[in-house]
């Protein structure tokens, strides 16, 4: 519930500035008068307009109540159209005054029409009591008391404090009611480390329908066709193991499978862990605690996670299924690219470039990507090009009335007859690679990029960010501050794809009369005799992903994760896989196998949550079908009246430190700016 001071307004009357009291006792006209405003407070909301008119035409006093009443509705109108644009775009919570504009991409103006101008209430030409609102600039707090805090690198947004004005106006009475309006992360893909609709592999061709959550099989599993095995082909559980370490929230519609000591967090700072599933929050049926009955048992096979905040039975959290609405944004002012496409990031100071090879993407003689509207304002070129001013890259599926070339997909291998050819070892390949949209990706980012996919993203190299200071590694000690200064980008990535985001492991096949075929992980990147990527090993010895990766029908995984071994990486794994941001996905490919306590093939797992995610920009990121924030608490304050020197209350400037509201010269006059209705 929200808090609401208890207060009888004050009305003024614009020319003399004499406060009106309220009545109460009746006048002359007996108890007809007093009836009447009972009557007025009971039927307003039927009737606004007409009963308004009635009363300002009648009686003062009235006309005083129905304008304060008005102000309040009016302000409730505002709470719900923010509320309303920051589900429809999430990331408008980081907009203000300093970085929203026209042109801008990421705060456009067009969102957010009430910020810091007063927008009319409509829908009710009858009522003559003009109802207005106005939006302030929102301000971000990473502690209960919302004071400033000396870095924001790694701190957890707690609440936005958002500044809402209702007004009213008849004649010459106005009436202001303002409120505080503390607004909290609910749900959503970038509110999360990690996300999962099921904690299975992908089904193969054709058993979808034999795949299911965990508890909706009685715990035996995820195939409802093999009861009691949970390493059946068809869907097999996947399990976090030993070595494996999450920094951050984990949600997932499943029941989550655990082995050998999985950390969810650190002891001094652990993970929240939050289910679908209605009984359990863990479960580990290899060591016996995998039914209703003893999953509570399972969570001594956890390391370290929340339990004061974790909770299984959470409401269940849809997923899209497709990002093709992405499409339409590339081709307006994004890159729109088609069939296989190598991106290949890079950063001059502040100014993101793309080095790409697209070879199915039509271009005209002069150079113009020709999947690109004609207004369309970026070089959406092949070769070193700038990423597009909206942040939106898409590569589809080659179009019917495009010409899917002969090894267009680079894991043909560089020869016409594949001598090096990975085509059969990757996840979600089609029944035509060279016409498939896939993105293989990747490089450093400096500002704020999504790439997405009509199929797969490969990442084939090392992705990083540049300009989150000398001390960041994407790690828990050091991590990437919010940058707030007036006009500022902060480095994100999105990577959504509508099939697979995968870690490039490529493999090749050597024949032996004696063994027959044996697959081998190719050479290690930049080493001696190594093919050019994607054919080459990114990740021996780890490999880091800057990254908010979102995979909407398959998921997340590593591909050839069990086979282990190349030229120059002769161990039996790659090492750690570090990934700073977030990871979404419907089903669960593995990223690595272990024996034991020990990694035996692939990678084990370091993921940090990128808690920047929450509020900063991720241009067009998809979000799941639930709303992303809600309402924690509002406190009305006090009718105000407006002079020609009273300050609107609590205005909160960008360029105050986070958690300061305490009013300055800079901020609005209710008759300047902005100008009172």
């Amino acid at each position: 519930m929200g808090r609401t001071k208890s207060w009888r307004p004050v009305v003024y009357h614009l020319e003399d500035q004499r406060p009106v009291r309220l009545l109460s006792r009746a006048r002359d006209v007996g108890q007809a008068g007093m009836g009447m405003v009972v009557g007025l407070v009971l039927l307003i909301s039927l009737s606004a307009g007409t009963l308004a008119a009635t009363a300002i035409q009648h009686d003062p006093l009235v006309s005083n109540d129905v304008v304060q009443h008005l102000a309040y509705r009016a302000l409730q109108s505002g709470i719900d159209s923010y509320l309303a644009a920051i589900n429809q775009n999430p990331n408008l919570v980081d907009c203000n005054s300093n970085n929203t504009s026209s042109t801008s991409n990421s705060c456009p103006s067009s969102e957010l029409p009430a910020l810091n101008s007063w927008q009319t209430v409509t829908g009710n030409t009858n009522n003559p009591v003009t109802e207005k609102f106005m939006w302030t600039n929102p301000a971000l707090c990473f502690n209960t008391a919302c004071t400033a805090v000396d870095s924001t690198a790694g701190q957890t947004l707690d609440y936005v404090k958002e500044l809402i004005y209702g007004a009213a106006s008849a004649g010459n009475t106005v009436s202001f009611q303002s409120s505080y309006v503390d607004l909290t992360p609910e749900n959503g893909f970038l509110t999360h480390l990690f996300w999962s609709n099921y904690e299975s592999t992908v089904p193969t061709s054709g058993q979808t329908q034999d795949c299911t959550y965990d508890w909706n099989n009685n715990y035996e599993g995820p195939d409802i066709n093999a009861p009691g095995d949970f390493t059946n082909s068809t869907c097999s559980a996947v399990f976090f193991g030993p070595n494996d370490v999450l920094y951050g929230p984990i949600y997932t519609n499943d029941s989550i499978y655990v082995a050998n000591q999985p950390n969810f967090g650190s002891s001094s700072d652990p993970s929240t862990v939050t289910t679908h599933d209605p009984h359990c929050l863990f479960v580990d049926p290899l060591d016996g605690h995998g039914s209703q009955s003893t999953c509570a048992q399972a969570t001594s096979d956890v390391g370290v996670y929340n339990a004061a905040t974790s909770t299984d039975n959470a409401p269940y959290e849809p997923l899209p299924t497709t990002d093709t609405a992405l499409a339409a944004l590339a081709a307006a002012s994004g890159c729109l690219y088609s069939g296989p496409t190598t991106i290949t990031l890079s950063n001059s100071g502040t100014t993101e470039y793309m080095t790409v090879t697209s070879p199915n993407t039509p271009y005209s003689s002069s150079g113009v990507n020709e999947n690109d509207a004609t207004s369309n304002p970026n070089n959406c070129g092949i070769g070193k090009v700038p990423a597009p001013t909206n942040g939106v890259v898409y590569v589809q599926n080659t179009p019917s009335s495009q010409t899917c070339n002969s090894f267009a997909n680079p894991f043909d291998g560089e020869a016409p007859n594949g001598t090096y050819s990975q085509l059969g070892y990757y996840y979600g390949q089609t029944g035509s690679p060279d016409c498939e949209g896939d993105a293989f990706v990747q490089g450093t980012v400096s500002g704020a990029l999504t790439i997405a996919t009509q199929n797969n993203i490969v990442v084939d190299g090392a992705i990083t960010y540049v300009d989150c200071g000398s001390s960041f590694n994407s790690t828990y000690a050091d991590q990437c501050g919010y940058n707030s200064a007036p006009g500022s980008t902060n480095d994100v990535l999105g990577l959504i794809a509508y099939a697979y985001v995968e870690v490039d492991h490529p493999v090749t096949t050597t024949w032996s009369w004696w063994y027959g075929p044996t697959m081998t992980v190719m050479t290690s990147c930049g080493a001696s005799g190594a093919q050019p990527a994607p054919l080459c090993d990114p990740g021996a010895g780890g490999l880091t992903i800057d990254a908010a990766i979102l995979a909407l029908n398959d998921g997340f995984g590593v591909n050839n994760y069990a086979v282990s071994g190349n030229g120059s990486n002769s161990g039996t794994s790659e090492g750690v896989l570090d990934v700073y941001g977030t990871i979404a996905q419907n089903y669960r490919p593995a990223v690595g196998t272990f024996s034991g306590d020990q990694l035996s093939s692939g990678y084990s797992k370091y993921y940090l949550w990128d808690s920047r995610l929450e509020y900063v920009n991720v241009p067009h990121y998809l979000n799941p079908g639930t709303p992303h924030w809600s309402i924690a608490s509002t406190a009305v304050n006090q009718g105000v009246p407006c002079t020609a020197t009273t300050l609107l209350p609590g205005y909160w400037s960008p360029n105050q430190n986070y958690g300061s509201y305490t009013q300055s010269s800079g901020e609005p006059y209710c008759d300047t700016a902005p100008n009172h209705p």
